[in-house]
């Protein structure tokens, strides 16, 4: 997909998969999938392309965690989506921002759409702000959505839900 679509979201996918495997070489892989969504970035924005939503999550996990909130919220400021809410709900959160995050988390989730990844950000942003059973139960709901949803996502959702025993 990523030859076809070389667009941030497959190519996080395919930078996680080669970071879930663990070794060095595959570690420089993952990096190598990174940086071309940097690229990527500076192409679009370069041809007045607002990249906002698609980086946000991108630079929280990836790469510069401010830069990341700035873009999440720029992009909130020009709309209030469920994605847009979880960017930057993650974004707050990755910077330390846990209580201004939480709400933001919650109204991602809060229409009915379905996905792992919003149920994990959220889940981590509850464990955070000391919500423990809140945070166990959307981590499970993650994972009972969809037990793959991102190999470090789930591998990071499995191993807070050990720890908040």
């Amino acid at each position: 997909m990523v030859a076809r679509y070389p667009l941030p979201g497959p190519l996080v996918a395919l930078g996680e998969l080669y970071e879930a495997r663990g070794a060095a070489g595959d570690r420089a892989r993952a990096h190598e999938q990174y940086a071309l969504v940097d690229a990527w970035t500076a192409l679009a924005r370069a041809n007045g392309v607002d990249v906002d939503l698609d980086t946000a999550l991108a630079a929280a996990d990836h790469g510069d965690k401010a830069s990341a909130l700035r873009a999440a919220r720029a992009e909130w400021a020009r709309r209030h989506t469920v994605h847009t809410a979880d960017a930057l709900a993650w974004a707050l959160h990755v910077n330390g921002l846990d209580e201004e995050a939480l709400p933001l988390a919650r109204r991602a989730t809060a229409t009915g759409y379905r996905n792992a990844g919003f149920l994990q950000h959220r889940g981590m942003i509850e464990l955070a702000t000391g919500r423990t059973a809140d945070g166990r139960a959307s981590l499970r709901a993650a994972l009972r959505l969809n037990p793959g949803f991102s190999p470090l996502g789930a591998a990071r959702a499995r191993k807070a839900l050990e720890a908040a025993k």
